[in-house]
């Protein structure tokens, strides 16, 4: 990630270890391992009504190897077991991390500056009463 965030903001080592250290929670991680090297993680958070994608690495040594598959289909299956959506950003200069979300269900929803928001609902029934409940704000 550190290409990225150094294209779009320029790298503050001191503000990543600080924002790591806010939002670092055990709870929320997932590791995978290929033949005892770490291959990939994610990070979940619960936030309010739903879970939001911090973040899903997998090591470019690993990837295209199912592994970014196993952790958001984990993602989306819990979701489903809640049941709550998924939230996530992805930057807008990552089309490959944006068309392997849209791939796994999700749909840009809005967008900030540097990322597009993007969102997976657990069911259609589950949608259609968010969106009658963001409608009545």
């Amino acid at each position: 990630m550190r290409g990225y965030v150094t294209e779009i903001w320029g790298w503050n080592e001191q503000w990543q270890e600080n924002d790591f250290s806010t939002h670092f929670d055990p709870k929320g991680i997932t590791l995978v391992y290929k033949e005892q090297e770490l291959a990939g993680y994610s990070q979940i958070e619960k936030r309010g009504g739903h879970l939001f994608i911090r973040m899903i690495i997998v090591h470019p040594h690993h990837q295209r190897k199912g592994i970014g598959s196993k952790l958001i289909e984990s993602v989306i299956a819990s979701g489903k077991e809640q049941p709550k959506s998924i939230e996530l950003e992805v930057f807008k200069i990552n089309n490959k991390a944006k068309k392997f979300y849209e791939r796994h269900g999700f749909n840009v929803e809005g967008e900030t500056s540097s990322s597009y928001v993007m969102r997976h609902m657990p069911n259609p029934a589950f949608e259609r009463d968010c969106a009658k409940s963001r409608a009545g704000r």
